[in-house]
């Protein structure tokens, strides 16, 4: 791998997007070791090449981030209420039910904002469905800030719209007016090729089957609803990069588009520059990705070079489309999609001369720390999988995806035949995802996962005899990471932020006992006839289960259910569905009541139920019920138990009648930390109830302008009368003590709150 000037001054632009985007000091040890090396080449051009684009780079992202800092409301801060004009792209319209979506810019001063609505009609759908042409919408609505992940290791959604220049979304209370835009020339272009691409979008939902999943990540760049249930197979074989992640179909479908304007007998130059000039627009046609992106510009380089009489090196394109990705969203590397697309295109490039399988495993481990930090698992059968659909994917699965798209206008059999010839390939790769060999790994600390890369490409520098002593090295590394991951010295009680719902994770020392309180989950409001119903989605597997994965648990002991209202056991198909759960605990009454055990029907093993009251022998010390009852709020679960020197009261959903019977059965009883009844509602917390347990803190878990109005203004007077300190998911996020066998723990908490800290 010899040096390259552009190379070195595109991984120095890295490195401060790195530092500014939240690795500070990482960022900046690699840049001064990329400073050092470019030095070393001992071309002063190249060096002060370097430091001006290093400097024109820190300017343009200091400016950015001032922009939307002014922009941005503050965090927490209540809801305002606007009137704004908006310009709507067609594209840009999401429908999933009778909600949507649509990411829109301000006419007053080009921000972009993200709308989120409620649909009211058959009609007013048919209206939104029907948008091919670039609008403006005079809208009311609720403004606030994008809230970021509010769960450890949670999917950052504020993050991922900042990067794109988005801080700030509208509930949409009323869409009064929608007229046609007015595109001046400048715009033209743009709301022209985004036209296309709605038409395209609209297009592909009307494919059968998997063939409407395919055609809609292919060729705009978009996802279906069903993309979650017909790709299962390619989400755990890591197989998704073939996808606009990748960039690569973009490259095959230039070739063959190279391959037709020639068989037409166009002459080389005009239909080059056909291409490249087209190429902006095919960007915003197939969705505008970092692959997509990344993709388009090597390949318009490559023929400017040739048209211009410049020649750039396949390394130095790589390096040019990092910076401009980098230029277009600073955020780039940060993102699972951005480090394959630019990560594997890069290591193409460079293990170019190796052999076959030094190549594979050189893709395997240079994609594996992403892959881990992002979905915290890995197939073994991958290496496999990608040695099997990779080279079918140019020759079958984007061929078949772009007959059956093209052909389902004239001949719907021919569609309706691809389409049952993809489902087929992921029918397959589903029954290989199944076959043992899932890796549940968990999150790995960030700077090992550096070091792997960084490791990776040491190895691969070294001669190909030399090699499996590093290799060693580097297994060694994994096995250490994964055993630190599975087996923690610490435990912790976590309170996740679900909402309006109740969740909580005891997690003893070494991972010894698993046990969790309640699901979370959430009201199913029926849809109205119009709507299509979208498929079925878990808040749990983006919070709970997302941080259980993060921690390479894959199974729950104890899983107590404390009553059977839907704010705390509806996401139980989830838990079923990803975890391995041993053991379902529920109040004596509940295990009686058939409303509640149809949730069991996704459980991939059959499931202990065990029915508990007071003096049930189990893992925590259950203070109510004391008999069989309706598992309603009077019928909750009321837990206790002690963990790092502190002792912790869960209280469900219980009344304060249920509060009244404990104090009569355990007069004595004292806790540290209350976990406080029904949401901080006034029906329960009754003040003798805390005169008696005498917390030291109080935990409540209730959901952002919920309308309830939870917690009560009365509960909260309660506790302050009683010198009680509180705090709330609604304003902390996910809350949890982290302590060590034998030792007090550590409060943190997600989001930044007055008197606790905050863990990254």
């Amino acid at each position: 791998m010899t040096p390259n000037h552009f190379f070195f001054i595109s991984l120095s632009i890295a490195a401060v997007s790195i530092s500014a985007g939240g690795h500070l000091w990482g960022g900046l040890v690699l840049l001064v070791v990329l400073l050092v090396r470019t030095a070393r080449l001992g071309n002063r051009v190249t060096l002060v090449v370097a430091l001006v684009s290093l400097l024109i780079f820190s300017g343009h992202l200091w400016g950015s981030n001032q922009r939307l800092n002014r922009r941005q409301l503050p965090l927490l801060a209540p809801a305002q209420t606007t009137e704004l004009a908006v310009r709507v792209q067609p594209d840009a319209i999401v429908i999933r039910g009778a909600l949507y979506n649509v990411v829109a810019t301000k006419v007053s001063n080009g921000e972009r904002v993200l709308l989120r609505g409620r649909l009211t009609s058959g009609e007013q759908l048919h209206q939104l469905q029907r948008v091919h042409h670039a609008e403006i919408w005079q809208i009311t609505g609720q403004q606030q800030r994008l809230l970021p992940a509010t769960n450890f290791n949670q999917f950052d959604s504020a993050a991922y719209w900042r990067h794109r220049q988005v801080v700030t979304e509208i509930k949409v209370t009323s869409l009064a007016r929608r007229t046609p835009a007015v595109s001046h020339w400048w715009q033209w272009f743009n709301d022209w090729w985004h036209a296309r691409r709605s038409r395209l979008i609209r297009y592909c939902e009307e494919l059968p089957g998997a063939l409407k999943v395919y055609a809609l990540g292919l060729l705009p760049g978009a996802k279906a609803a069903e993309s979650m249930a017909e790709l299962q197979g390619m989400q755990r074989l890591g197989l998704l990069h073939l996808f606009a992640i990748s960039g690569l179909h973009v490259a095959l479908l230039l070739t063959a588009a190279e391959w037709l304007l020639v068989h037409l007998r166009l002459q080389r130059e005009h239909w080059e520059w056909l291409l490249l000039l087209s190429l902006p627009g095919y960007w915003i046609l197939a969705g505008g990705s970092s692959g997509v992106l990344r993709a388009c510009l090597m390949r318009g380089l490559q023929l400017a070079g040739k048209r211009c009489a410049f020649h750039l090196s396949t390394l130095d394109t790589w390096a040019v489309a990092l910076v401009v990705g980098l230029w277009l969203n600073p955020g780039l590397l940060f993102e699972l999609g951005g480090q394959l697309s630019y990560g594997l295109s890069l290591a193409l490039i460079l293990l170019r001369t190796e052999t076959w399988w030094w190549r594979q495993a050189g893709l395997t481990l240079l994609g594996l720390p992403s892959l881990l930090t992002g979905v915290f698992q890995w197939h073994s059968l991958t290496l496999l999988a990608n040695w099997v659909v990779v080279p079918l994917f140019p020759v079958a699965i984007l061929p078949v995806t772009l007959l059956g798209t093209i052909s389902n206008a004239w001949f719907p059999k021919i569609s309706r035949g691809c389409a049952q010839v993809l489902s087929g390939v992921d029918s397959g790769l589903q029954w290989i995802a199944q076959l043992p060999g899932n890796v549940l790994f968990g999150r790995p600390l960030w700077w090992v996962a550096w070091l792997w890369v960084g490791g990776t490409w040491w190895l691969f520098s070294r001669p190909a005899r030399a090699r499996h002593h590093w290799l060693q090295l580097l297994a060694v590394s994994y096995v250490v990471m994964f055993g630190v991951i599975h087996y923690p010295l610490t435990g912790e009680v976590a309170y996740f932020d679900v909402g309006q719902g109740d969740s909580i994770l005891i997690r003893e020392p070494f991972n010894r006992h698993i046990s969790l309180i309640d699901t979370g989950g959430r009201l199913t409001l029926p849809q109205p006839r119009w709507a299509v119903t979208p498929p079925v989605t878990y808040n749990a597997e983006r919070t709970s289960i997302n941080y259980l994965k993060s921690r390479g648990i894959d199974h729950v002991d104890d899983l107590y259910l404390t009553h059977h209202d839907a704010d705390h056991i509806g996401d139980l198909p989830a838990f079923l569905k990803n975890m391995r759960v041993k053991r379902l605990l529920v109040p004596t009454g509940m295990a009686e009541e058939p409303g509640w055990t149809q949730l069991l029907a996704n459980s991939a093993t059959p499931v202990q139920v065990q029915p508990i009251q007071v003096g049930s022998l189990v893992g925590l010390r259950v203070l109510h019920p004391f008999e069989m009852k309706p598992a309603d709020n009077a019928g909750s679960l009321a837990l206790q138990g002690t963990f790092g020197h502190l002792n912790f009261t869960f209280m469900g959903d219980l009344d304060r009648a249920g509060e009244q019977k404990i104090l009569m059965a355990s007069p004595q009883l004292r806790t540290d930390v209350l976990k406080l009844g029904h949401h901080g509602s006034k029906t329960a917390t009754a003040p003798a109830f805390i005169s008696q347990l005498q917390p030291r803190l109080a935990i409540i878990s209730a959901g952002r302008q919920n309308r309830y109005g939870h917690p009560n203004p009365e509960t909260l007077a309660i506790l302050q009368q009683a010198a009680v300190p509180t705090v709330s998911t609604q304003t902390s996020g996910m809350i949890r003590y982290v302590y060590t066998s034998g030792r007090p723990g550590i409060w943190q908490t997600k989001l930044i709150s007055k008197g606790h800290t905050r863990d990254n």
